[in-house]
Formats: structure tokens, C-alpha cells, sequence
């Protein structure tokens, strides 16, 4: 009777052993396939077992490591303070820890990062708690991000020098515009003066002098004009609301028409959609491509300038075209660049401006700008803008532009 149940005792003894070494198989199966390097301890922090990554990682063998203090594996690179604390709660207090760094130079792998996380795990066939330590290398993410944080510390810093260098040149460049518009326009002032009323005392040599002096006066004063309306237009606060663009399209031809009433010209407008934007800006993009549409039409005899729209989900694409002399498309980049002009300044007056404000209003409302056209067979000149406002109150993202410092 003794000696049946002591093989009994012994026969259970030996399945739970078998079930246990099993279980520690198993257990160290799955182990091995992780990348990471892990390491199991017992109660009292000693190696239970260490994984294959763990291995290759810290150059060790299980042997080397297996039965002793995690503290004295290495060159004691584990014997650190605060992770004492950590690891030494995690049974008592069922805790656990993660992203807890540690940067050291290890004996066969040099100075690295590593980022530790633990917790406890039972084992039913120990029959024990442990706990297990997982260790990642993030060296290389630590230097990119240094790397990424000195990059744009730098970008910042450039950014700051560039926005303060910019200031200055508007500073100058607007200091310069009202001083030297001053002079002009004194100078244009008194030389139409003398052409009008002290012409007949000059021959027809110094009648010709005057009126160049005239002519190139009035020239410079509107290129200067020009050039500050390209500032302001980069800097002048965009307001959006709503826009009636054929009303809006409307208007600014009829007030050029007046200017030059002998002119033969015909609009058509299609039906264009409202947007959205600074409408002083938008008449400004009105004003300057009809203007360029009257002028270029003018040698034609009759001109013909149709407006027109095609609508998108988010935006409207705005033409206006024009039956003018037209341009030569191989030089279509170069037109909306500032003093850019592809015909002789004798045959259409301008200063080569116009179009440059046309592209930085349009951008500054986050749309695009670009043209088409065949030599003596007109141009096209398109621009998009936002359709409507968003649900969120966004402007089809006037707002973003906004917080970026754009607008």
C-alpha cells in the first residue's frame, strides 16, 4: 500500500517536472524568435535565462550569464540605482516599468542607448514569479532625433535671420520707393509745366528734350508706384469674404474703359462663380490682367476679352482671355517674374510688374496662377481661388495660411 502511492507521488512528481520542462521549452521558444534582446530573472534578480538576441547583442553566451546578479553581467553596466529600485518593486508591489533609458559604454559594443521595460510573469510550471526585462538599442532613433533637434534649432535660427534680413530690405526698399517717388514727381510736375506753358520759347531740339524728360519721369514715377504695390500686396492683412467676381470683373473694366474710351472693346462674361478672399486684393488681379488685356488687344483694332469660370469641388479656375498679339509659349515662366517683358517697352507702355502681383496675390490665397497663349493669336491668362468657406470656418485654407505667418 506504502510503496503504491509512493509511486504514485513519484509518477505525479515526474508529469509535473515533465509538464514544467515543457512549459520552459515552450516559454524559451517564443523567447528566441523575439528581436529584441530579453533576460528573465528571479526574485532576487538573478539571470534565469537570457534570449539568442541578448546573446549576439551583448556578445555573452547563456552560460555567462545564466545564475547571476543582472548587476554583475558585463562590466556591471546594469548597476544602476534607480533601476535597482525599479526592478526590486516589481514582485513585491506587482509593478512595472517602461522607457526607462540607459545610455553606457558597454564592453563589446561601445557607448549605446537602451530603452528597458519590465513586468512580472508567473510561471504555473515553475511555480515561481519572475520578472521579464526587455531591452531595445535605440541609439541610432536617439541620434536622429538629435539630429532632427539641431536641424531645426537651425532652421530656426536661419529663419529668424532671413525674416529680419527681409525686413530690412522692405524697409529699404519702401524708404527708397518714397524718396526717390518725391523728387519724381516734382520733376514730372515742372517739366509738363514748361511743355505746356513755356514750350514756344524752346526750338523743336529742346521741345523733344523736355518731353523725354517728361515722358521718362512719369515712367520711373510708375514703376515705383508699381514696386509698392508688389510690397503691400505681400503684406497687406487678407480679409476673406464672400466675392462677387462678374460684379466685381464688371466694374474694374468699365472704370478702364474710361480711360482709354477710343479704344474698340468687347467683354464677354460667362458666368462666374462667387469665392472667397480679400476682394481689394482680387480687384487688384482684375485690374491688372484686364489692363494687360486691353493694352495687348489694342493693336487688333477690335478687341475681344471674355471672362470666364470652371468650377471645382474645393476651388473656382478664373480665365481671362483675350484675342491680343499673344506671347510665345517657350517663354510662359518667364512672365509672372517682376521687370519680366516679352515685347518693347515702345509699343506697350508697362513696367513688367504687373503680372509678379498677380502671382503673390493669387499665392497668398493659396491658388494657382498660369497662362497660355500663340504668338498674334491672344492669351489666357488662369487663376483658382477658393470656392467657399469650409464648415470648420476655414477659408479652404486661408486659415492655415494665416497661422503660418503667410497672410
Amino acid at each position: 500500500m506504502v510503496n503504491k502511492q509512493l509511486e504514485q507521488k513519484m509518477t505525479e512528481r515526474k508529469r509535473k517536472e515533465q509538464a514544467a520542462q515543457e512549459a520552459r521549452e515552450y516559454a524559451e521558444s517564443i523567447v528566441e524568435t523575439v528581436r529584441e534582446p530579453l533576460v528573465v530573472l528571479d526574485n532576487d534578480l538573478r539571470v534565469i535565462s537570457v534570449n539568442r538576441s541578448f546573446c549576439q547583442t551583448f556578445n555573452v553566451t547563456p552560460k555567462d550569464a545564466e545564475g547571476k546578479l543582472i548587476y554583475d553581467l558585463g562590466n556591471r553596466q546594469w548597476n544602476i540605482s534607480k533601476l535597482r529600485v525599479l526592478l526590486e518593486e516589481i514582485i513585491p508591489r506587482n509593478n512595472q516599468f517602461q522607457n526607462f533609458e540607459v545610455e553606457h559604454e558597454f564592453p563589446t559594443i561601445g557607448r549605446r542607448t537602451m530603452l528597458l521595460n519590465a513586468r512580472q510573469i508567473y510561471s504555473k510550471g515553475i511555480g515561481a514569479q519572475m520578472i521579464l526585462l526587455a531591452i531595445e538599442d535605440i541609439t541610432e532613433r536617439k541620434k536622429a532625433e538629435e539630429e532632427i533637434k539641431k536641424l531645426n534649432e537651425d532652421l530656426k535660427r536661419r529663419t529668424i535671420e532671413l525674416e529680419s534680413a527681409y525686413k530690412e530690405l522692405e524697409t529699404f526698399s519702401y524708404s527708397v520707393s518714397h524718396d526717390l517717388r518725391t523728387p519724381l514727381v516734382v520733376m514730372g510736375g515742372f517739366s509738363r509745366l514748361l511743355l505746356e506753358k513755356y514750350s514756344n520759347h524752346l526750338d523743336g531740339k529742346g521741345q523733344r528734350f523736355l518731353s523725354i524728360i517728361y515722358s521718362n519721369a512719369d515712367k520711373m514715377l510708375q514703376l515705383i508706384d508699381d514696386l509698392l504695390t508688389f510690397s503691400r500686396s505681400e503684406h497687406q492683412q487678407i480679409k476673406p469674404s464672400g466675392i462677387d467676381m462678374r460684379g466685381l470683373a464688371k466694374a474694374v473694366f468699365e472704370e478702364l474703359r474710361s480711360i482709354s474710351p477710343e479704344q474698340t472693346l468687347q467683354l464677354d462674361i460667362k458666368t462666374l462663380s462667387p469665392a472667397h478672399g480679400d476682394q481689394s486684393l482680387i480687384r487688384q488681379v482684375f485690374v491688372n490682367l484686364l489692363t494687360n488685356a486691353i493694352k495687348f488687344t489694342r493693336p487688333k483694332g477690335a478687341g475681344v476679352i471674355e471672362i470666364s469660370c470652371m468650377a471645382q469641388e474645393n476651388q473656382n479656375i478664373y480665365c481671362v482671355k483675350d484675342n491680343g498679339v499673344g506671347f510665345d509659349m517657350r517663354y510662359v515662366s518667364e512672365l509672372f517674374r517682376v521687370f519680366q517683358r516679352r515685347h518693347n517697352a515702345d509699343e506697350f507702355e508697362g513696367t513688367g510688374v504687373g503680372l509678379a502681383i498677380v502671382k503673390r496675390i493669387i499665392q497668398r490665397h493659396g491658388g494657382q496662377v498660369w497662362a497660355e497663349g500663340e504668338v498674334n493669336k491672344g492669351a489666357a491668362f488662369y487663376f483658382t481661388l477658393p470656392r467657399r468657406e469650409n464648415q470648420d470656418g476655414d477659408h479652404n485654407g486661408l486659415n492655415r495660411f494665416r497661422e503660418e505667418g503667410v497672410v
